[in-house]
């Protein structure tokens, strides 16, 4: 029986919210005492479960978690209380990011090509949301820049560098699995690079030779070759 009461009792203290409190920091977490009504100056001057609105303690809920709280709240764990508002991108909803404190609509996507369409720089894709600036993991698309200090190595066939701040960042991704398309002469594969209509292929011959017999070199025409390796992917031009 005192177990079924003190369940209820906790149950009742949530949908009470702040103005059943048992007084001085023990009403269920950091900051102050004032419940629902009473004047504050911030968050910490109302008990749990309240926040500093407009210089009034109003009631939020509380939380032990984002989840415990409405749409447009996120979870103060340390007053165990929910507040308009966000502390981090995680605290907004799908398509939109945590900006000076107020989720602000971006768009969704499901790539960064989708993000970069519109206007935006990658796509987080754990939570399907555009973002600004650069993929914190890298990209496939442009070229390193002058001042990079990392020189860009070889990637294993069928794969590209990732670039990051206009640098190598040490890492290769499979072409397929790219965020954008990547620059030309960063495909090597004949595959990938005759799959984009941008891209040209470059071959070497092997045992070249010209009509009367003797082996080409470099600068000769009409020469046959036995076969060809491809050699490059290159950017068509006009």
């Amino acid at each position: 029986m005192t177990k079924l009461l003190s369940a209820l009792s906790v149950a009742f203290l949530a949908l009470a919210g702040c103005d059943l409190y048992y007084g001085g920091s023990n009403s269920g977490g950091g900051g102050g005492t004032a419940g629902t009504g009473y004047t504050c100056a911030s968050n910490t001057d109302c008990a749990s479960g309240c926040y500093c609105s407009n210089g009034v303690c109003t009631e939020g809920g509380f939380c032990t978690t984002n989840a415990d709280c409405g749409p447009g709240y996120h979870c103060d764990t340390g007053r165990s209380s929910c507040e308009p508002g966000c502390g981090a991108d995680a605290d907004c909803a799908q398509g939109s990011t945590c900006q000076s404190g107020t989720c602000t609509t971006t768009c969704t996507c499901s790539n960064d090509s989708q993000a970069i369409a519109g206007g935006y720089g990658w796509c987080d894709t754990t939570r399907m949301t555009c973002m600004s600036g650069q993929n914190p993991n890298g990209t496939c698309g442009g070229e390193p820049a002058a001042s990079c200090t990392t020189t860009e190595t070889a990637c294993p066939a069928g794969q590209v560098p990732l670039l990051y701040n206009g640098c190598w960042n040490g890492n290769c991704v499979a072409y397929a699995s790219c965020n954008v398309p990547p620059d030309c002469a960063h495909i090597n594969d004949e595959t990938d690079c005759l799959s984009r209509s941008d891209c040209g292929t470059i071959y070497d011959g092997i045992n070249c030779t010209k009509p009367d017999g003797t082996a080409c070199h470099s600068g000769d025409t009409n020469c046959t070759c036995q076969s060809y390796i491809f050699a490059a992917c290159v950017a068509k031009t006009m």
